[in-house]
C-alpha cells in the first residue's frame, strides 16, 4: 500500500514538473515576451555568481521583466527539454515561446551590463524580424 502511495505521488510530481516550461511558454506568448532559460549546475561557482551578481540586480531584473520571462533549471532536472544540449554552465538560452527553439545562447558568466546589452540586441533582432 505504501509503495502505491509513493508511486502515485512521484507520478503526480513528474506531471506537475514536466509542464513547468509549458506554463512559462503560454505566459510568454500572451505577453509577447521571450524566455530566458538559465541552465545551471549544482555547486557551480559561476552559476552562483551569475545568480547573485546578475539576476539579482535591479538593472537585469528590470530588463527581463520588460521583455522576457526568466526560468532557471538544473542540468539534471528531468523537466529540461531533451532538444537543449547544454554542455557548459551556466548557459542562458533565449527561447522562442512558440516552439521553444533556441534563438540565442550565452555561455558562462556575463557581467550585468553586458548581459542587458545582449538581451536588448536579441529582442530587437527577434521582433524586427517578424
Amino acid at each position: 500500500m505504501l509503495m502505491k502511495i509513493v508511486w502515485c505521488f512521484m507520478l503526480v510530481c513528474s506531471f506537475l514538473r514536466a509542464d513547468f516550461l509549458e506554463q512559462e511558454r503560454e505566459n510568454a506568448i500572451k505577453s509577447q515576451k521571450l524566455i530566458v532559460l538559465s541552465v545551471t549546475k549544482e555547486q557551480c561557482p559561476y552559476c552562483l555568481q551569475m545568480r547573485h551578481d546578475v539576476f539579482e540586480t535591479e538593472l537585469v531584473r528590470r530588463k527581463i521583466d520588460q521583455h522576457y520571462l526568466h526560468v532557471e533549471v538544473d542540468k539534471d532536472d528531468k523537466a529540461l527539454p531533451k532538444h537543449l544540449h547544454v554542455k557548459y554552465y551556466p548557459t542562458n538560452l533565449v527561447l522562442n515561446p512558440k516552439d521553444l527553439s533556441v534563438i540565442d545562447e550565452f555561455i558562462g558568466y556575463t557581467k550585468p551590463d553586458i548581459f542587458v546589452e545582449l538581451l536588448e540586441e536579441v529582442y530587437k533582432q527577434e521582433f524586427n524580424a517578424r
